[in-house]
């Protein structure tokens, strides 16, 4: 540090003060606009907040299966947003969950609504939504969506004798290793330390790191996951030490393109032989759009922490074939930074 100058201010412990998640196979009865406002409004509630008292609001949506051109001027309304500090993330849903972290720990405000979205039965086919994702000239031509890229990066993995073997949606992956959609709508109030009524929190944000590998498939070895390798070594360097390692976390919570994939990030993160997984539900049992299947599993980590799970993590890959990751530590209420 150069002399006479002053060490920089600690940054503030950021806090999850309430989750909301509505899911379903497919709504009926009410748009995606009235799905966000109710989210959005339950979970201001929950945390003794409203849209006027709030500070700021990070949405994440995907304009391509929203089927809406900018999506966030239709959606930021009913999220709160009016005459408010308004941030749309869509790269993915767990990226905005790491905004509204940075946000806070950066002094923008003492608390964020935390909001994403998908309502993919709106639509005649989600997977057009995925083609549109694709490189134009190369990867539409075969027809590229989540599927096919998830089938090519589990062959890395699987047996070429056992093909045939079962009924296979794209090989090697059957129906019940693939993530299932929905239409759903996840959030989260973060606030800063002090700024709640101590012992209100859901769980203390304990640190997070986040990677993207080359989109490109053939630049890249996705069968090697290094943008969790990546993520983690993020997470790391970012911790000071006040961050658990994988070593001792009691749960995690994965939203991976199979489960082929996630079992391989189990492996990756040499997790205590106690630590439940995905305790939340399978990837084909808990619906959730792909855009915010990552945020969703985040947001589920934090709701586990608490008696006899100390240390929780989310990890979400996003792209074609976990082209990025990312990675957030929850801790219990009343655990101290550097604790586990």
């Amino acid at each position: 540090m150069p002399p006479g100058t002053d060490p920089p201010a600690p940054r503030p412990r950021i806090a999850v003060l309430a989750i909301r998640r509505e899911a379903t196979a497919r709504e009926e009865n009410r748009s995606l606009e009235e799905m966000i406002f109710e989210v959005a409004h339950e979970t201001l509630a929950d945390a003794g907040l409203s849209q006027a008292t709030v500070d700021g609001i990070v949405l994440s949506g995907n304009d391509q299966s929203d089927g809406r051109v900018i999506s966030c001027m239709t959606s930021a309304g009913p999220a709160g947003g009016v005459d408010k500090d308004v941030t749309m993330i869509a790269s993915s849903g767990e990226h905005a969950l790491a905004y509204g972290w940075l946000r806070l720990r950066s002094g923008q405000g003492d608390t964020v609504l935390v909001i994403g979205w998908g309502k993919p039965s709106e639509g005649v086919n989600p997977d057009y939504a995925e083609l549109v994702s694709a490189e134009p000239y190369v990867l539409r031509a075969v027809g590229m969506n989540d599927t096919i890229a998830a089938a090519l990066q589990a062959s890395r993995w699987a047996d070429p004798a056992s093909a045939g073997g079962t009924a296979t949606v794209s090989w090697p992956l059957t129906a019940d290793d693939l993530p299932r959609r929905g239409d759903a709508v996840v959030a989260a109030v973060l606030a800063v330390e002090g700024r709640f009524t101590p012992g209100t929190e859901v769980a203390w944000i304990r640190g997070a790191g986040w990677s993207t590998e080359n989109y490109e498939l053939g630049a890249r070895d996705v069968g090697a996951q290094t943008a969790l390798d990546q993520a983690l070594a993020h997470l790391a360097r970012g911790a000071d030490g006040s961050v658990p390692p994988p070593s001792d976390w009691d749960a995690v919570e994965i939203a991976a393109p199979s489960e082929p994939a996630a079992t391989r990030a189990v492996a990756k993160l040499g997790l205590p032989a106690h630590a439940s997984v995905n305790a939340a539900g399978s990837l084909h049992d808990r619906l959730a759009p792909a855009h915010i299947a990552g945020l969703d599993r985040l947001l589920a980590a934090a709701g586990a922490v608490g008696p006899g799970t100390g240390t929780a993590a989310g990890v979400g890959f996003n792209g074609f074939a976990g082209q990025g990751a990312t990675v957030m530590v929850f801790g219990a209420p009343g655990i101290e930074e550097g604790a586990s």
